[in-house]
């Protein structure tokens, strides 16, 4: 049977799946629900020093402070809310967790965050010394009442080194760093020494894994458009960022709703992944499915450890550059080719073609093949998945090496 354990910097987990900082962690309610299926760890709802929390929430709630509640509604897939602080400073819940602590089986982390340097060295040290096993530093959260203010939510590489640096000089237990995806904010994050960087989802995506064979989905991807981007999202940067080192612990976070996402993630470079919408969708007992799920991935996969799975989709995508140096050698090889037992004449893909590759006279689509660049949108768009490209082979991570 595979071994689900991880680690979290030096921290052991019994398995990757983490409940991130968010409404799941608000109260130690939703904490003793979570707790109840054994997730590897529980990262409680973040929150601020209170000289701090109050010149944060106020004056952007002056009206609901300090009782301020999170409001959701359905969205496609998805929830739409607007989610507040905690309702509780960080010196409420350094009271709390002295007090309850023992009564938790699973890992509990506290989530920091602050408006200054010196908050979040005073936030992470009232967490060490009421029992705290871990910190994470939440610096990737979008909401608009941190947007005045320099040392929280932020894109600056400096500020994210000074930030962690002066941290971890200041606690002993573990901390770690949740981050906007950028890979010179993860390396500045590494260079302030600390145990694990969590990265969410922005602007640039990979590609899926067909799961079974081990093989993304299309060779390599820069962007991806419309909807459901986060997941993709970040496997782009840890995609990006898994190439650093192998030492640098990361856990991802964004777009886990089952085990397959949580088995890309990992494949992708995570030693774990956060997850917080599908609890509030589905309840906590999608855990189990999760860690079940994962397991008997592994094992018919002969995955002995989530470390032997870690990474072995880093090697086999395209980097941009790579795609760019096959395109000589590609063109006019891989083109758009019909399976006329699937066609049904919709003429989608003669309306989405941008060279005018493809036509369809008489109710069957017919690739020119002088004119077909090997898009791919024609196969993208077919509903009757009647299209595919011929010689993909020529676009594996073996050719680009060789064409380079």
């Amino acid at each position: 049977m595979a071994d689900l354990r991880t680690k979290l910097g030096s921290l052991e987990l019994d398995n990757p799946i983490i409940v991130s900082s968010g409404y799941a962690t608000e109260t130690e309610s939703a904490i003793a629900k979570a707790d109840a299926f054994r997730p590897g760890g529980i990262i409680m709802k973040t929150s601020l020093p209170n000289d701090e929390y109050v010149k944060v929430v106020k004056p952007y709630a002056p009206h609901r402070f300090p009782s301020t509640r999170a409001k959701f509604d359905s969205c496609e897939d998805g929830l739409m809310g607007a989610e507040a602080l905690s309702t509780l400073s960080l010196e409420l819940w350094a009271e709390w967790l002295a007090k309850n602590q023992s009564k938790f089986q699973s890992l509990l982390i506290a989530s920091v965050a602050a408006v200054s340097v010196e908050g979040h060295v005073r936030g992470a040290r009232l967490m060490e010394e009421a029992g705290a096993k871990a910190v994470e530093l939440l610096l990737a959260c979008p909401a608009p009442y941190f947007k005045p203010h320099k040392y929280t939510m932020t894109q600056d590489a400096q500020v994210v080194r000074e930030i962690c640096t002066a941290v971890k000089q200041a606690v002993k237990i573990p901390v770690g760093v949740k981050i906007m995806p950028f890979s010179y904010l993860a390396r500045a994050a590494r260079e302030a020494g600390v145990d694990w960087i969590t990265l969410g989802g922005v602007f640039l995506a990979s590609p899926g894994i067909d799961l079974e064979t081990l093989e993304p989905k299309v060779p390599g991807a820069v962007f991806i458009s419309g909807s459901r981007l986060y997941k993709y999202v970040t496997c782009k940067a840890l995609l990006t960022v898994s190439k650093m080192a192998r030492d640098v612990h990361f856990s991802a976070h964004g777009g886990v709703q089952d085990w397959k996402d949580a088995a890309e993630f990992i494949l992708y470079g995570a030693r774990s992944v956060q997850a917080q919408s599908v609890f509030m969708l589905k309840g906590f007992k999608v855990i189990a499915d999760m860690k079940k799920g994962l397991s008997d991935y592994m094992d018919r996969k002969g995955f002995a450890s989530i470390e032997a799975m870690r990474g072995a989709m880093v090697r086999k995508v395209l980097t941009f550059d790579e795609m760019v140096s096959l395109y000589a050698e590609t063109k006019g090889k891989i083109i758009a080719e019909v399976d006329e037992s699937l066609c049904n004449g919709c003429m989608i893909c003669e309306e989405v073609c941008a060279f005018d590759a493809i036509k369809v006279p008489d109710g069957l689509a017919v690739v020119n093949a002088d004119l077909c660049e090997g898009c791919r949108l024609c196969v993208a768009d077919c509903p009757p998945r009647a299209l595919s490209l011929t010689n993909m082979a020529l676009m594996k991570k073996e050719a680009a090496a060789a064409a380079v």
